[in-house]
């Protein structure tokens, strides 16, 4: 199991994530062959699950976008 935090600085995506809904964290970790990213900001933890890092962004950030609809 492998945890890494992802920063604004490396990814332009995140950067976007953490103006638009106040995010102030994002962990990627990698357990085996199932990624999980997750958002953290004040209403919570956003988990997204998938084979592959992009896989697994996207789906946290459906499920955060659907939190705030």
């Amino acid at each position: 199991m492998s945890i890494k935090i992802l920063t604004a600085d490396n990814d332009p995506k995140v950067r976007k994530l953490k103006n638009k809904f106040d995010v102030f964290r994002v962990i990627g970790v990698k357990n085996g062959k199932l990624e999980i990213i997750e958002f953290f900001n004040k209403d919570g933890v956003f988990r997204g699950f998938g084979r592959d890092t992009k896989t697994a962004f996207n789906k946290a950030k459906k499920v955060l976008t659907n939190y705030y609809k």
